[in-house]
């Protein structure tokens, strides 16, 4: 079974509102905040927000500029990192407002390059990745089933 991880990465402590308004979900990671990004095809039976349309949140869309800039963020790390098997992939860029500052990268630094440019300092050994606790079960959990939230 495979493990995938999609979420815009930035200081907090972000806009609730707007989190709630779109649909998303604030995850705290010490001075900074973790938004978990919707699967393609995934929704809400219950009438809730249509994710379809936030499943196009990706590097360079419209969307995910507007969402970021909702959100409060001006400076963001747009990460994506999929497990299957014990095997994985990683890929995330950064940008500061509208400009994307670090070009779209794949590879095992890319999303620890981007957390470290927006400002996560990698801390008692671990790199930026855990560091926030992207690798923790906690964040795993919520990344899995994004019907516990954590909106402030």
């Amino acid at each position: 079974m495979g493990h995938e991880l999609s979420a815009i990465v930035a200081r907090g402590p972000g806009n609730a509102v707007a989190a709630r308004r779109l649909g998303l979900t604030l995850v705290g990671a010490g001075a900074f905040v973790i938004v978990p990004l919707p699967e393609a095809g995934e929704g809400s039976a219950s009438g809730g927000p249509d994710h379809r349309r936030l499943s196009d949140l990706r590097a360079d869309c419209p969307l995910t500029l507007r969402a970021a800039a909702e959100l409060g963020f001006d400076r963001f790390a747009l990460i994506q990192s999929a497990l299957v098997g014990g095997l994985g992939t990683q890929w995330a860029t950064v940008y500061h407002g509208l400009e994307r500052t670090m070009p779209a990268r794949e590879g095992m630094a890319a999303i620890n390059d981007a957390l470290e440019r927006i400002g996560v300092l990698p801390d008692a050994g671990r790199d930026a990745f855990a560091t926030i606790g992207l690798g923790g079960m906690r964040h795993a959990d919520l990344f899995l089933d994004r019907g516990r939230a954590a909106t402030g």
